[in-house]
């Protein structure tokens, strides 16, 4: 009898210690939960708390939550306190984290003022008017789940229902292209272009001209030609430099290569890195994984692949997806598996995995609209997730390992989207479940969680199925699996899983 209670107390405190619960609480009025944020450098995740605001009119202008306060938490739920008593929308954090901006003011909207704190201490304002000519949608966004995105275009109810933070400003300035007429419509070939640059600290404006990448590398008989035309998007690196990105495809679709282009903000050219993929017998197709709107809402070459970036090494990881049949770029298509392709931070490729996904379902899909790829890095190795919302849904997955690229496991999780989880604006708003965890919504990367996690499919499995539906969002980090948990309604809890 002594043994037993003694295995169970082991196994008791390993459970324990595989989960922490980071922060638990009650909504109260006018300070619920409005927003969170995982912070990959600082290793913290952030809660934004605030308020609903009434619906109005559903423009363009509309702001759904007023932000008045916002906290991080480390990985042993040590808190911090971000800002209190403020009224802002849409937090953003710069690249390196250090710093955020927002709309601000006694009125919200997407017309307010932006609201600049610099190391999270304000330092001042600029005017919409003086930055809405800027474009600065070149630098793409992340959502609250890290997924970069090249182009700040999504659905319309991505945009407004979901939370999106905009990449293009660090703890200096925020920046902007325009062409030589100060105009933010830019023709890539035609146009000269411009960076502008605002100083957040003496609140100035500056215009920088730069030295385009060469568009030989881009165009010709043995390319693709994108739709509307070759273009670009950015990736800001740190407070003194940023990416521009272009790419190319081969017209036997088998070659593609990323040209990334570094500038620093002066506008001087530092570096050029031309990133070389090559399938061989098998070719490249379109792949929904955060690269295909650019700006002229191009949906071919720049939709092929795209990469996620080590900030401790310059590493970089391309994925995407492929099929053994080729056809036009625009059109359906068959897929069968997916690659990884690593390079170090010069552009030498130090190893390719091209992998088959022997799956029906998968190689049904016919087009990129209807499915999601993702690569995180998790637990100091790489996951690779292709989420499908079809006639069936479900996503396959595969943990690489970052030294070799060899597949260490790989498996496919199945669920359904039940609309009857819906909701116009919420917290955490997922519409997907399973058999045997009634009355419980997730994304589509929850279901892959669970299945990398014991630990964290146990833990779903004690929440009651009666009283209100409950929602998950799950985010993958080098810390472990961070599990966002509420009802919505009453209550809301931050998990962390470690294996």
């Amino acid at each position: 009898m002594k043994r037993i209670l003694l295995c169970l107390s082991l196994f008791t405190s390993i459970y324990l210690s595989a989960q922490t619960v980071i922060v638990e609480e009650q909504y109260e009025k006018k300070n619920e939960p409005t927003g969170f944020r995982y912070l990959p450098n600082s290793k913290k995740f952030v809660i934004f708390k605030g308020e609903t605001l009434p619906i109005g009119v559903v423009d363009y202008e509309t702001i759904f939550f007023m932000t008045k306060s916002a906290y991080s938490f480390d990985e042993n739920g040590t808190k911090s306190t971000l800002f209190e008593s403020e009224k802002l929308a849409n937090c953003t954090f710069s690249v390196t984290e250090n710093s955020f901006k927002a709309y601000g003011g006694d009125k919200i909207s997407t017309k307010s003022d932006l609201k600049y704190y610099l190391n999270n201490v304000y330092n001042g304002s600029i005017k919409k008017d003086d930055i809405k000519n800027s474009n600065s949608n070149y630098f793409g966004f992340i959502n609250s789940n890290n997924d970069f995105t090249a182009r700040a275009w999504e659905s319309f109810d991505r945009l407004f229902f979901n939370s999106l933070f905009f990449s293009s400003f660090n703890d200096f300035y925020d920046l902007g292209f325009t062409n030589q007429k100060g105009k933010d419509k830019i023709n890539f070939e035609k146009d000269e272009l411009y960076l502008e640059v605002f100083d957040l600290k003496s609140n100035k404006k500056n215009r920088v001209k730069l030295e385009t990448p060469k568009l030989d590398l881009l165009k010709g008989n043995s390319l693709i030609e994108s739709t509307h035309g070759v273009t670009f998007s950015c990736r800001l690196k740190a407070n003194d430099t940023f990416d521009m990105v272009t790419k190319s495809l081969s017209t036997e679709q088998n070659e593609t290569t990323i040209y990334k282009t570094t500038y620093d903000i002066q506008g001087k050219k530092i570096k050029d890195v031309a990133l070389k993929l090559n399938l061989k017998d098998n070719f490249f197709v379109l792949s929904s994984c955060g690269a295909g709107y650019v700006d002229n809402f191009v949906w071919d070459v720049q939709a092929v692949n795209n990469y996620y970036e080590d900030s401790n090494n310059g590493d970089m990881y391309v994925y995407g997806i492929y099929t053994n049949k080729k056809s036009k770029i625009h059109k359906g298509f068959d897929p069968v598996g997916f690659y990884i392709f690593k390079f170090d931070k010069d552009g030498n490729k130090i190893w390719e995995s091209i992998n088959p996904l022997k799956d029906k379902y998968f190689e049904d899909v016919c087009c990129g609209l209807s499915f999601k790829l993702n690569l995180f890095g998790y637990n100091g190795k790489l996951l690779f997730t292709n989420s499908v919302n079809e006639a069936t849904e479900f996503s396959n997955y595969a943990v690489i390992d970052k030294t070799s690229g060899n597949v260490l496991k790989m498996n496919r999780v199945n669920y359904n989207n039940t609309t009857s989880f819906a909701r116009t604006r919420a917290f955490v708003n997922n519409t997907y479940d399973k058999e045997g965890l009634k009355n419980k919504a997730f994304s589509p990367v929850s279901f892959v969680a669970m299945d990398l996690s014991p630990t964290m499919d146990s833990y779903l499995k004690t929440i009651p199925s009666k009283g209100n539906a409950v929602y998950f969002e799950t985010i993958f980090s080098d810390q472990g699996i961070w599990l966002v948990e509420t009802d919505n309604k009453e209550y809301y809890k931050v998990l962390l899983f470690k294996e």
